[in-house]
């Protein structure tokens, strides 16, 4: 059975406690925030595995850490969970929340210490475990529409209209991973990444329709190695839309809000032998509501899988991550 310790505790943070508190093999879930006063009147269910600490000695014991903090929080606490580890030991395990780091200063850390902390060293891009995104690198993988030529997401709501979110941490801060080019960019890019391949050219596009302090519309456009071409537009300053349209050589996979469709094959001929559209049909396995819910159980339940297991996370991974992270740091 595991102990394990979460970093932070609000918004993103408890989701992730809610996951842990479901998982078998997990018997305390210890939640640290250094600031005491933050957690004092939190309640603590003795039946609970939830237990509350701001006294960093408490983590000594832990299996594993998950770094929910705010983002420029990230690479101090891998420091200084790693500089608390016995050298005797092997190096903790660690889930760490997406971006990896927010400066080039910080993914170069990284990057020049990947042979040393990329097997236990995790990053939480849970849009890796969604619905959505494992049938599109199925398709891509069995090339059974052919090869992807080009991408068009579209993604957003209204969110920076809504009352008080003038005053909202991504519509007052600077940093491009607390804007939505970054906030919510770094996992679309990421996935284009890991379904199409490398990326050879960026372009960003920022707007501020509603304004507030900060941007609430981008527009990303992506050209790849193979030539392939991606166009990913993000607000938070329209109606809701979850599409997705991929164009490939001998089809297209269509996703608008949770229904997916497939169009193919590319020669299909009505009456008068002219091109038409295919009849499309239906490829929704258990897409969820959201890409991140499921995509986020998902992606804690292989952290721990490898954690009970004692094994080592693809370094590819880990250098996927650093690499999403240096696009949207250099554009």
């Amino acid at each position: 059975m595991l102990q394990v310790v979460v970093i932070g505790y609000k918004n993103h943070a408890s989701r992730v406690v809610h996951s842990l508190c479901q998982i078998r093999a997990i018997k305390q879930v210890l939640i640290y925030h250094p600031d005491s006063k933050k957690i004092e009147n939190l309640s603590e269910d003795p039946h609970s595995k939830k237990q509350y600490t701001s006294n960093w000695g408490d983590l000594k014991d832990a299996n594993a850490f998950f770094i929910c903090s705010p983002s420029g929080t990230h690479i101090d606490y891998i420091k200084k969970i790693l500089s608390n580890s016995p050298e005797t030991k092997s190096l903790p395990y660690i889930y760490c929340e997406k971006p990896p780091g927010i400066s080039s200063k910080e993914i170069n850390w990284l990057k020049n210490n990947n042979k040393k902390l990329s097997k236990t060293l995790y990053f939480g891009f849970n849009y890796r475990f969604s619905s959505v995104h494992r049938q599109l690198k199925d398709i891509v993988s069995s090339g059974n529409l052919g090869i992807p030529i080009y991408a068009n997401f579209n993604i957003s709501h209204g969110l920076a209209f809504k009352k008080g979110m003038e005053r909202n941490w991504r519509f007052t801060e600077s940093s491009v991973f607390s804007k939505i080019t970054g906030n919510l960019g770094i996992h679309y890019i990421d996935m284009c990444l890991d379904c199409f391949g490398l990326i050879e050219k960026v372009s960003i596009t920022e707007r501020n329709v509603a304004k507030n302090s900060q941007i609430d519309t981008a527009i990303i456009n992506l050209s790849f190695d193979s030539g392939m071409v991606c166009n990913i537009f993000l607000s938070y300053a329209t109606v809701f839309s979850q599409a997705i349209d991929v164009f490939f050589s001998d089809g297209l996979f269509k996703k608008n809000n949770s229904e997916i469709n497939i169009f193919h094959p590319r020669d299909t001929f009505n009456l008068d032998n002219e091109f038409c559209q295919p009849e499309p049909y239906q490829d929704n396995k258990t897409l969820e509501k959201g890409y991140s819910e499921d995509g986020l159980f998902e992606s804690i339940s292989y952290f721990i899988s490898i954690v009970e297991s004692r094994d080592s996370f693809p370094k590819e991974k880990y250098d996927q991550s650093l690499r999403v992270a240096k696009i949207l740091l250099d554009n």
